[in-house]
């Protein structure tokens, strides 16, 4: 397992080179990066989002961080997704998430393997204009490994007729609200 933890203490981050396409869509996308240099490369979970629904993370030192996942059935194949949630420090709403994974494709499943493999994980919350608003660093305690060998498994005989309609149908028919109670 890569020990990734941070030991630099408090630090102002910046991400220069991230490509508009991925600031102008709101949510959670597994990221390689690398934050620190004697660990190499990592996935983080790169948040982004509008200012106005960020700035409740703006200058807090921790908050809680959870994660759900689940395979949906279609009649194009079978969806994994996998929610990323915050209690909201304003409200006593849930801000959450969404990754929507063809757990067919190899290339997707490995990304959430390597951040599986990660002792730490490390979230880091930008808004629109890729200003980081915070960096939070969680225990791996998400057995994530253990689902995705599940996924798999389940998934062997089945096959994916059309990814992108399979994941239409899976938003259509839940919301993440009904995920998140299941």
């Amino acid at each position: 397992m890569l020990d990734n933890k941070w030991r630099h203490g408090i630090v102002k981050f910046e991400i220069p080179f991230l490509q508009p396409e991925v600031l102008s869509l709101s949510g959670i996308k597994p990221f390689p990066l690398i934050v620190d240099i004697k660990n190499g490369p990592e996935i983080v979970l790169l948040i982004t989002d509008s200012k106005e629904r960020v700035r409740e993370f703006k200058g807090i030192d921790k908050t809680d961080f959870y994660m759900k996942s689940g395979l949906a059935s279609t009649s194009c194949g079978p969806v994994y997704f996998i929610l990323f949630y915050f209690p909201s420090l304003v409200t006593d709403q849930t801000i959450a998430y969404e990754c929507v994974v063809n757990p067919k494709s190899q290339t997707q499943m490995d990304i959430f393997k390597q951040l599986a493999s990660q002792k730490y994980w490390h979230v880091i919350v930008t808004d629109e204009t890729g200003e980081v608003v915070n960096f939070f660093e969680f225990n791996n305690i998400y057995e994530l490994t253990d689902a995705l060998e599940q996924v798999e498994n389940v998934c062997l005989q089945i096959e994916v007729s059309d990814f992108i309609s399979a994941k239409a149908e899976y938003q259509r028919t839940y919301t993440i609200e009904e995920l998140l109670n299941m």
